[in-house]
């Protein structure tokens, strides 16, 4: 078989990383065993101030894959949004595929995103498909990973089907997980806020939540790459209750402060429903409780907590919401 010329596209890959050197050694080894078809890509790590061996990690890999030129690049400001404006800003590709230091990238996923930027030249935002690395653990009787009852933005899964589609923005965006977009959109709407993500290991979610609220007004839609695919883990650190409290207040902060939520009625400026809302998940979280049925008593408790969440940011930041 004759080999076709080799693309000229030019792309990096984007990996910010703190203390997970175990994890990003096997997220490395994904990406450099990649076939790219013969195009040059470079492949960014950013270690965002780690105090493991993530340097000596990345510098393990360098030189390994003559198609793929990794980097290593330090970012010294704690924060994930702070080391992805830094690979942002480092990376010389047109094009940025970014993946998180946890995930195993599955075979012909650098392929398929080739593939999608060559065929949809006029598309700026792209991400992947994302589904459940298989637990080392058992997962507790409360913890649903699939139904109603499951919270997708800790158990990310993101599988749109097989085949390749555009999706409305912001009613779904691509994560950071698995996901490419043209620099140029950086270069004319700014980064990542680096007041959401994780700063060491505290966090206020929204990280590319925002970012895509924002581009919306811009790009009305997104591309699903369906054969571009990472594998992400629960890890047994996260399978825990407190975890997901925490993680859903602060869903319910950053949803409070992005949207607008108009009300006829109101506390202190404060749209009453947000308190018939408390008022009827806890009672809900009570009854299944009762009931002994745990996935669903504790799905409302945590629509109680992000109910509350954007109460407390509410005072907090002392919002007034518009009357309608």
């Amino acid at each position: 078989m004759v080999k076709q010329k080799q693309d000229t596209l030019r792309i990096s890959v984007i990996t910010p990383t703190y203390n997970r050197c175990a994890w990003l050694e096997k997220t490395m080894r994904s990406v450099l065993e990649q076939d790219t078809g013969g195009e040059h890509i470079e492949y960014v790590v950013v270690d965002n101030a780690s105090t493991d061996a993530t340097r000596s990690v990345v510098e393990s890999f360098i030189g390994l894959n003559e198609l793929v030129s990794v980097r290593y690049v330090y970012e010294p400001q704690q924060g994930c949004n702070y080391a992805r404006n830094t690979g942002i800003r480092s990376a010389r590709g047109e094009y940025l595929i970014f993946f998180d230091d946890d995930i195993i990238l599955a075979k012909g996923s650098i392929r398929a995103y080739q593939s999608a930027f060559r065929h949809m030249p006029d598309k700026d935002i792209f991400g992947g498909k994302i589904l459940l690395a298989q637990p080392d653990f058992e997962l507790p009787d409360w913890l649903a990973i699939s139904g109603p009852f499951w919270r997708s933005m800790i158990v990310l899964i993101r599988d749109y089907g097989a085949e390749n589609k555009a999706f409305a923005m912001p009613d779904t965006c691509p994560v950071t997980v698995n996901m490419a977009v043209r620099k140029r959109v950086f270069d004319q709407y700014g980064g990542f806020d680096v007041q959401y993500g994780f700063v060491g290991n505290a966090l206020l979610p929204g990280a590319d939540y925002e970012l895509f609220w924002r581009l919306s007004s811009h790009f009305p839609t997104w591309e699903y790459v369906a054969g571009a695919v990472a594998y992400h883990p629960l890890k047994a650190s996260q399978a825990k209750k407190a975890y997901f409290r925490r993680r859903l207040f602060g869903v319910g902060r950053v949803t409070y402060r992005l949207q607008a939520f108009p009300a006829t009625f109101t506390l202190f400026g404060l749209p009453l429903y947000f308190i018939e809302f408390i008022v009827r998940n806890a009672f809900a979280a009570l009854w299944y409780r009762i009931c002994r049925k745990p996935a669903e008593s504790f799905y409302y408790e945590t629509e109680m907590i992000l109910n509350y969440g954007c109460v407390y940011e509410h005072f907090k930041s002392g919002k007034k919401k518009s009357s309608s």
